[in-house]
């Protein structure tokens, strides 16, 4: 009896052995299966944060290199990130404006009346711009921090300037080409006949008035060959030209009057290629220059610096001067037609220049404050080739 219980218990373990024997093997194959997708789905996580990682880095470069500035805040109103424009705008580097307030920055801005626009003044210098304020929110609508966007429309302003101006330009330009036209034709006659006059006569005194006259004329040839030109400005002869010596020629045509008049000329020239034509450009720099010498009082001299640098996009050319200034309601009239702040003016001089520097595809801007002078900036595209050399 005992054996046969033996024999049975035995026969159940063995049965058992092999069951759990079974479960074994289904186990181990349970557990491989389990290794595999463990790998496989470790394969994609890596994949997929890799993929996040790439985004991340990828939105975070068009972040940083957008037009726009672009400033981020915490909820304290303290500077967590900006990016490139946001720190070329405000002139600080990352280090010192992060952990910073905002609010306690360096800048001020004045909201524009009835404008979305607003006036920017940082470190001295002031820009038009559009500021917008978003706010971060995370999944339950906690505020999180904000962004502050910053676009600059300094440009765009003064092209909106620039081209309101080519219209009264345009339509002034004109009436001047019909006026000149209807004086020119007997202003030539009389200064023929005082020149004939002048030779005809013996007496000094009336050769001297007959001369007189002739100088009269020949002045107000001139006043009409400008109004001329602002009215039917001649298409620039463009080739590779050197601006320092367009430069150098036009300063040279004031030597002497600068040292009759006791001005002190500074200088610092680049040898520079830019396109255009340099006849043209003389007329520039004579009429801006011509400018500067007339806002400083012949009684106490005065200084005049001209200086060349160069930008990414540009050759600049500064021409400096310690006159009078310039009053600030008259700033945006200085570029128009027949406006002068001179008695003996004819207020083409600036709308020439601006004319000329327009077909060049450059432009001026002005810089200037009542009593302590102005400066003139004239900016040159560079040539867009890459053999163009800056030496």
């Amino acid at each position: 009896m005992s054996v046969e219980l033996l024999s049975e218990a035995f026969q159940n373990f063995t049965k058992a052995s092999k069951s759990l024997e079974n479960y074994y093997v289904l186990l181990q194959k349970r557990v491989r299966y389990l290794t595999t997708e463990l790998e496989k789905t470790n394969k994609e996580l890596k994949k997929a944060l890799s993929e996040a990682e790439r985004n991340k880095d990828y939105l975070k470069a068009i972040l940083y290199n957008l037009e726009e500035a672009i400033i981020v805040v915490d909820p304290d109103d303290r500077v967590t990130m900006l990016n490139k424009s946001a720190k070329e705008l405000l002139g600080i580097s990352r280090q010192e404006i992060i952990g910073k307030v905002f609010k306690d920055l360096e800048l001020s801005i004045e909201n524009g009346t009835g404008t979305s626009e607003t006036l920017l003044s940082v470190r001295g210098r002031s820009y038009n711009v559009i500021i917008s304020r978003s706010p971060i929110l995370d999944s339950e609508d906690s505020l999180r921090g904000t962004v502050i966007l910053i676009r600059d429309i300094t440009r765009l302003k003064e092209l909106e300037i620039q081209h309101e101006r080519n219209q009264r330009l345009i339509a002034m330009g004109e009436m001047a080409a019909k006026i000149v036209h209807e004086i020119r034709n007997p202003l030539c006659s009389m200064e023929l006949f005082a020149s004939m006059l002048e030779k005809e006569l013996d007496n000094k005194t009336c050769k001297e008035l007959a001369k007189g006259i002739s100088a009269g004329i020949s002045n107000l040839n001139n006043i009409l060959k400008n109004m001329l030109f602002f009215a039917r400005p001649h298409k620039p002869a463009m080739r590779n030209i050197n601006l320092e010596k367009v430069v150098e020629d036009s300063l040279m045509m004031f030597a002497p009057l600068l040292a009759s008049r006791n001005i002190n000329l500074k200088k610092s020239l680049l040898d520079c290629e830019i396109s255009g034509d340099a006849e043209l450009l003389k007329q520039v720099f004579i009429n801006i220059v011509s400018n500067a010498i007339q806002s400083m009082p012949d009684a106490d001299g005065g200084r005049l610096k001209v200086v060349m640098s160069k930008s990414v996009h540009a050759v600049i050319v500064e021409v400096e001067d310690s006159g009078e200034g310039i009053k600030l309601e008259d700033l945006e009239k200085i570029f128009n037609p027949f406006f002068s702040t001179k008695d003996a003016g004819t207020g083409l001089g600036l709308t020439i220049a601006s004319k000329i520097m327009q077909a060049h595809g450059g432009y001026i801007k002005v810089q200037s404050e009542e009593g302590n002078g102005s400066v003139f900036r004239l900016y040159f595209p560079l040539i867009a080739r890459a053999e163009r050399r800056f030496r």
